[in-house]
């Protein structure tokens, strides 16, 4: 007598099967993870080596106006640099695929926002003056009253390095001239010549 499988049988071989399709397909999903993750964290820590925010080799310094100064608005500002190459950032610069160049960039006014920490892109708002043709001198609209200014160097994509001066200064409105007083002054100076004159007219007539 020949015996047919049993149902039993054949749920026990479909169990089989499923475990050993499951089990390939781990593996593919475990060689899939270990051919693709180094790959991505070598692109990650490639765009962070190629430029040192932290430890940058040039200076900036605030050349006018000097720490405490009384200044009136507008208020130029004149920086300059050293080691420091400076370029003027293309349309797209914030875009860029690429890596920025190190020790290339260009530099930045922050008024009253303080300094950005190093390799954090400057913002684009109210505050943030980006000299993006490569000047070293801006003119600035601002307020009376006590203002912070930071010189602080950035690459073609805007982003900080610790390269930066900072100083404090006063704006104040413009004082009244003397010219009304000056001008009474003249005045009487026209009526003392009026008063010679008619001397002249005595002397004359004797």
């Amino acid at each position: 007598m020949t015996r047919t499988p049993t149902r039993r049988r054949y749920l026990s071989a479909g169990v089989t099967a499923g475990i050993a399709a499951l089990a390939g397909c781990s593996d593919l999903v475990e060689d899939y993870d270990e051919d693709e993750e180094p790959e991505e964290e070598n692109g990650e820590e490639e765009a962070v080596e190629d430029v040192d925010h932290e430890n940058p080799e040039g200076e900036v310094e605030l050349v006018s106006p000097d720490d405490g100064d009384e200044v009136t608005s507008p208020v130029e500002v004149e920086m300059e640099v050293e080691d420091f190459e400076l370029q003027a950032v293309d349309d797209d610069g914030g875009d860029q695929a690429d890596p920025p160049d190190q020790g290339v960039g260009h530099l930045h006014v922050i008024v009253d926002e303080g300094c950005v920490d190093p390799g954090r892109v400057i913002p684009q708002e109210d505050g943030y003056h980006h000299l993006s043709e490569g000047e070293e001198t801006v003119e600035l609209d601002l307020e009376p009253g006590e203002h912070e200014l930071c010189a602080q160097t950035g690459d073609d994509q805007h982003n900080a390095y610790e390269m930066t001066d900072e100083i404090a200064i006063e704006v104040v409105e413009d004082g009244e001239n003397g010219n009304e007083s000056e001008n009474g002054e003249d005045g009487d100076g026209g009526g003392e010549n009026g008063d010679t004159g008619g001397d002249n007219e005595t002397n004359t007539d004797g």
